[in-house]
C-alpha cells in the first residue's frame, strides 16, 4: 500500500473553524442590495380549483411591492417531462401555491398573505398508487396539461417514462431479458407477493432550502442556492426560462442529496424577482420545509421471484408502482437508476420483466434524494425474495454473494444500456465483514431469534445497495499556481461530505505542498468550469480526477518553465513545499516564486468525460431488539461494509457511514416516515417533534469493515467514493431482523411500527 502525505490522513477542514464558530457563510448571511423578502400563501386543501382570488388588499399594504397568482407569473414549467407550472388555477395538494407576496420585510409579506382573499372549490384527492391508476380516479393533471415525452403522454395519473438520462436512446423504465415464464417453471421455489414502502420520508437536511434571484437584465439571472450542484440549478431552470443562469453557492449545511436543482422552488423564486422586477430571497420556514418541500418517492413492488436450490435467482418479474406526488424533479431518473441497482444486486439472475410505472397524487412532490430510488425498490423486491430463501434454507449473506455483480459482470445502467465493470470486485468484502460483524455466529436461521432475554427478542439482518455512477458524467478543473499558492477552480460545494477538501488533498499530493498553500475557489458556475455536481456519490472520482490532472498539468508546466533557469531538463526536476529542485542534488533548488513572480499565473486543466464501467457497494449487518410485549424495536448492532479502493478522508468516511441511520436510511425501515391525515390531506408530521428520528442517546453500536483495494479508477490515487449509498442497504436488513426476532412472523410494509409488529404477532 502507497504511503501518502496528505491521501487516507487526518486533516483539518480548511472551512472547519469558520463551520463551528459561527463565522461561515450560507445563502441567508448574503447581502443583496434592494432585496425583498417572499412568502407564499399555500392551498389548505388536498385537490382544490381556485374560484377566485382578490390579492388587492395585500397590494395595498405599504412595504408590499408585488404579489403574483397564476394570473400574472411566468408561464414555465418544470419538471420531467415539464409538467409543474410555477402557479396553477388547479391545486393539486395540501400546501401548493396559491400566491406569493414580495415585501420589503419578512414581517410585512406575512401580514399581507392574510390580506388575500380566495375562494376554493374541493376536488376528490387520491394519494394511493394502485388507486390512482385506476379508471375513473381524480385527475392530478388534465388533458390541456400536455405532458408528453418521446411519444408518450400522460394517462391514468401515469407520467411518460423516460428522462435526460437517455438522451436519444428510447425510455429506460423497464428490464426484460430471457423467458421469465420459463424461469419460474424452472426454479425450485417460485413466491409472489406486495410490499409496500409508500409512506414518504423527509430526507433530513437540517438546513432548510434557500434561494435568492435577480434578474440582471432580460436574459441574465444571478442565483443565490443553497445547493451541492451549481449547476444543477443553472443548466435546468436556465433551459426552463430561456435566461442564462449563474449560480453561487457558499455553505450549503446538509443536502443528501434533496438540495441539488431545487428546481421548483428555484423556478418560484426567479418568478417572483421577475414579477417584483427586483432581487427577492426566500427562506423556507422549518413547518414548509417538511409539509411542502420535495421528499423522497415512496412506492409498492408487486411481483413474483424464483430462486433455484443452489441460492441462484433465476427469474423476477413485477410492477414497481413509483409515487412521485404532485410532481417528478427526477423520478424517472431514479426509476432508471433503480432498475439498474436491483440488476446489480441480482445480476446474475437471467430471466426478467420489470416494469415501472410513475405515478402522481395529491401528495407533497418528490425530488432527488440520497440513494436516488435504488433504496426504495430494493427494500421490497429483496424483501419479496426473503420469502423464497426461507423455503431453501440458504442464509442471505451466501445468497447475495452468489448473485452480486462481479468484476467482469455486465449490468444496466440509467441509460437503458448495459455496461461492464472490468475490475472491482467486492467478493473478499462479503466474507471479511461478515466474520467481524460475527454473521455465522449470530445467524440463527429464517424465523429464528439470535437470543431471548424475557420479554426482548434479538434478530439480525443483512442487506447491500450498489450503483453504477461513481465514475458518471463530465466535470472539469482548473489549478492555479500564483507565487506559492495553489488555487483550485472545480464547482463543489461545501454540504457536509468532505469533499472540498477530498479535492485540496488531491492537489497538495500531486503538488507536494502542505494543505495550507490550497485554496478551493466558492462553489459557482460563473467562475469555474462545469460539472455535474455532487450527486450519485461521483464526487470523489470525478472531482479527485479533474483536479489530479489539472494539478498534473500545472506542476507539469511549473518544471518545464523552471528547467532552463536551472540548466536542466524538466525530468530531472521535482518539486516539494513550494521548492523546485535537482532529483539528484536537492540542495540545488529554487522557490516557486523565481518561476511565479508577482502577477504571474501558471494554469494547469483537467477534466474527465465519465463512464458506467464502475460499481461501488456498502453491506449493512444489522442487530435489532424487540419487545415483544410492546412491539418497540431497538437498533442495537450495524456495520457497514465496503471496498473504498482508497480512503481519501478517513473521519468524513466515518460519518458517512454513520450518517446513513437516519437521512430517510436505515430508520425507514421501522421509524422514520411522514404521517398523513387521509381527510386534510395534510402531513401530520410537519415539524421536528412529530416527524420521529432517532436522538442522539440512542444511537447503536456501529462499526465499519473497510478495505483499500486501490482499484484502477479515474481517481489519482484509485478511490471509488460511496457517500450517497451508506444507509440504503438498511431498511431491507432491519425488517429482516426484526421478522426473524420474532420467529418469522410476516411484515410486508415499511416501517415496521410497533403497532404493524403487533399485528403481526397476533397481539393487536
Amino acid at each position: 500500500m502507497s504511503e501518502y502525505r496528505h491521501i487516507g490522513k487526518v486533516r483539518r477542514r480548511q472551512d472547519g473553524r469558520a463551520i463551528v464558530t459561527g463565522k461561515a457563510v450560507y445563502c441567508d448571511d448574503i447581502k443583496i442590495p434592494n432585496v425583498l423578502y417572499m412568502k407564499v400563501l399555500r392551498c389548505p386543501y388536498p385537490h382544490a380549483e381556485i374560484v377566485s382570488i382578490d390579492t388587492s388588499k395585500a397590494e395595498a399594504m405599504p412595504g408590499v411591492k408585488s404579489v403574483m397568482t397564476y394570473k400574472n407569473a411566468p408561464a414555465w414549467k418544470t419538471g420531467v417531462p415539464a409538467h409543474r407550472p410555477v402557479m396553477d388555477q388547479h391545486l393539486r395538494f395540501t400546501g401548493d401555491v396559491v400566491a406569493t407576496v414580495s415585501a420589503v420585510s419578512n414581517d410585512i409579506a406575512e401580514e399581507a398573505l392574510e390580506l388575500i382573499e380566495v375562494e376554493y372549490k374541493q376536488l376528490t384527492p387520491v394519494y394511493d398508487v394502485e388507486e390512482a391508476i385506476k379508471p375513473g380516479a381524480p385527475e392530478v393533471y388534465r388533458a390541456e396539461d400536455n405532458i408528453e415525452s418521446k411519444g408518450y403522454h400522460y394517462e391514468n395519473n401515469c407520467l411518460p417514462p423516460g428522462s435526460y438520462f437517455e438522451g436519444n436512446d428510447p425510455p429506460f423504465y423497464y428490464i426484460r431479458e430471457g423467458d421469465v415464464e420459463k424461469g419460474f417453471e424452472e426454479s425450485d421455489v417460485v413466491v409472489e407477493g406486495k410490499v409496500s414502502y409508500d409512506k414518504p420520508s423527509f430526507p433530513g437536511a437540517p438546513e432548510v432550502p434557500f434561494i435568492a434571484a435577480r434578474w440582471e437584465d432580460d436574459s441574465h439571472v444571478t442565483v443565490w442556492a443553497s445547493s451541492q450542484g451549481p449547476n444543477m440549478v443553472a443548466k435546468p431552470l436556465g433551459l426552463t426560462i430561456g435566461a442564462h443562469i449563474s449560480t453561487i453557492t457558499p455553505n450549503v449545511g446538509g443536502s443528501y442529496g434533496n438540495k441539488d436543482s431545487l428546481s421548483y422552488t428555484s423556478m418560484l423564486v426567479v418568478a417572483a424577482s421577475k414579477v417584483a422586477g427586483s432581487a427577492v430571497k426566500f427562506n423556507m420556514t422549518k413547518e414548509e420545509h417538511l409539509l411542502t418541500y420535495e421528499r423522497r418517492l415512496s412506492n409498492k413492488f408487486i411481483g413474483k421471484i424464483g430462486v433455484k436450490k443452489d441460492g441462484m435467482i433465476h427469474a423476477i418479474k413485477g410492477d414497481w408502482l413509483v409515487s412521485t406526488g404532485v410532481g417528478s424533479e427526477l423520478t424517472q431518473g431514479q426509476v432508471a437508476e433503480g432498475l439498474g441497482e436491483l440488476n446489480l444486486v441480482l445480476n446474475q439472475t437471467p430471466n426478467w420483466d420489470v416494469t415501472a410505472k410513475v405515478v402522481v397524487s395529491n401528495l407533497t412532490p418528490v425530488g432527488i434524494a440520497r440513494g436516488f430510488g435504488g433504496q426504495e425498490l430494493k427494500s421490497c423486491a429483496l424483501h419479496l425474495l426473503n420469502r423464497a430463501l426461507k423455503q431453501i434454507d440458504m442464509d442471505p449473506v451466501t445468497v447475495f454473494k452468489k448473485n452480486f455483480c462481479k468484476a467482469g459482470d455486465e449490468y444496466y445502467w440509467r441509460t437503458g444500456h448495459k455496461y461492464s465493470n472490468p475490475v472491482i470486485d467486492y467478493t473478499k468484502c462479503f466474507d471479511v465483514a461478515a466474520e467481524k460483524f460475527g454473521w455465522y455466529q449470530k445467524w440463527k436461521g429464517w424465523g429464528k431469534p439470535t437470543r431471548v432475554e424475557g420479554n426482548k427478542a434479538y434478530g439480525v439482518g443483512f442487506s447491500l445497495h450498489s450503483s453504477g455512477d461513481p465514475q458518471s458524467d463530465e466535470t472539469f478543473a482548473y489549478v492555479r499556481l500564483e507565487n506559492d499558492q495553489v488555487t483550485v477552480h472545480c464547482v463543489i460545494s461545501e454540504c457536509g461530505n468532505g469533499e472540498r477538501l477530498a479535492i485540496a488533498k488531491v492537489a497538495a499530493e500531486v503538488l507536494n505542498v502542505p494543505m495550507e498553500a490550497v485554496t478551493v475557489v466558492q462553489a459557482d458556475n460563473g467562475t469555474n468550469p462545469a460539472d455535474f455536481g455532487l450527486a450519485g456519490s461521483r464526487g470523489t472520482i470525478t472531482g479527485g480526477a479533474a483536479v489530479g490532472r489539472a494539478a498534473a498539468e500545472a506542476r507539469k508546466k511549473l518544471l518545464e518553465e523552471a528547467a532552463p533557469v536551472m540548466g536542466c531538463s524538466p525530468e530531472e526536476l521535482d518539486t516539494k513545499d513550494m521548492m523546485i529542485f535537482k532529483k539528484d542534488d536537492p540542495s540545488n533548488r529554487i522557490p516557486w516564486l523565481r518561476i511565479c513572480p508577482l502577477y504571474y499565473s501558471i494554469t494547469g486543466t483537467g477534466g474527465i468525460e465519465g463512464d458506467f464501467n464502475h460499481n461501488n457497494c456498502v453491506m449493512i449487518f444489522v442487530e435489532v431488539e424487540v419487545d415483544l410485549d410492546t412491539g418497540l424495536v431497538k437498533v442495537v448492532d450495524v456495520l457497514g461494509a465496503s471496498d473504498v479502493g482508497q480512503i481519501v478522508n478517513p473521519i468524513e468516511l466515518k460519518m458517512q457511514f454513520e450518517g446513513g441511520l437516519g437521512s430517510a436510511g436505515l430508520d425507514t425501515a421501522q421509524l422514520e416516515a411522514h404521517v398523513l391525515d387521509p381527510v386534510l390531506g395534510r402531513i401530520m408530521t410537519h415539524n421536528l417533534i412529530d416527524y420521529k428520528w432517532r436522538p442522539f442517546n440512542e444511537l447503536p453500536h456501529f462499526d465499519t469493515s473497510i478495505l483499500e483495494s486501490q482499484f484502477p479508477t479515474a481517481h489519482p490515487f484509485g478511490a471509488i467514493g460511496i457517500g450517497e449509498i451508506t444507509g440504503a442497504g438498511g431498511p431491507p436488513a432491519v425488517l429482516m431482523a426484526i421478522e426473524n426476532a420474532i420467529g418469522g412472523a410476516e411484515i410486508n410494509e415499511y416501517p415496521a411500527t410497533p403497532d404493524r409488529i403487533l399485528k403481526a404477532l397476533g397481539k393487536a
